[in-house]
């Protein structure tokens, strides 16, 4: 029996506008725990809240279903919910789920933590690139993709040359069994940008700025297919 997704993109009412350069010196800190109700009955309640201004973080995390605590997190790793993208809950089977939620790594690029919850148990959890947009078809294959990098793009110098990182852009296919990492999209279009592959982590040669061009394009590319696909 094929197993069919059930994608739900959950939509947090935005409680504050994102913002890439901030002043983290003043920020006002909150103390009474947010509860956020999710699809299929999972709940999140926050708490250790700092506001600065542009957006907001939560140092406590917990979450729940069916009155069962699936999940806690006190350490000192920052929830962010202010994308409309974000939390994504996928349904991949007839009760386990992958729930995917944004964390603030500042000043590194934001991240995902990706927990997996089997009968109202973690199962696992692991990390992924925050996604660009919604899902498109990218290749035309039937199938949908998240599309993700990890790092900001780093530009430097190497004698007379200007030269950025290998930073890749990763594709997840939506599959009845979760996100899985489609490793032939993945090369496919960074050999597009980079000329060929050199994998899927940022461990690899310098690349030369112009690379930069192919890799706004490509992103500029996704975005325009979720605006078609979601927005008109």
């Amino acid at each position: 029996m094929i197993k069919k997704t059930i994608l739900i993109i959950t939509s947090i009412f935005a409680l504050i506008v994102n913002c890439c350069a901030q002043d983290f010196s003043e920020t006002e800190q909150i103390t009474e725990p947010l509860e956020l109700g999710l699809d299929y009955d999972f709940k999140i309640t926050l708490g250790e809240e700092e506001d600065f201004g542009d957006f907001t973080t939560y140092a406590y995390f917990k979450l729940e279903r069916n009155n069962t605590v699936i999940y806690i997190d006190s350490s000192s790793t920052e929830y962010q919910f202010n994308s409309d993208v974000f939390p994504i809950i996928l349904q991949t089977g007839d009760n386990s789920f992958e729930l995917l939620f944004e964390i603030n790594d500042r000043p590194n690029k934001n991240y995902l933590k990706r927990l997996f919850v089997s009968n109202d148990t973690l199962t696992g959890q692991d990390k992924l690139p925050t996604f660009e947009t919604y899902p498109v078809d990218i290749n035309d294959d039937g199938i949908d993709e998240f599309a993700g990098y990890w790092d900001y793009a780093q530009i430097g110098s190497e004698g007379t040359n200007i030269v950025t990182g290998y930073n890749p852009i990763l594709y997840y296919s939506v599959t009845g069994n979760g996100l899985k990492l489609d490793s032939v999209l993945t090369k496919q279009r960074n050999e597009m940008i980079y000329g060929q592959f050199y994998g899927f982590s940022l461990d690899a040669p310098s690349q030369p700025i112009r690379v930069m061009e192919k890799f706004n394009q490509e992103l500029n590319f996704i975005r325009n297919m979720a605006y078609i696909r979601y927005y008109r």
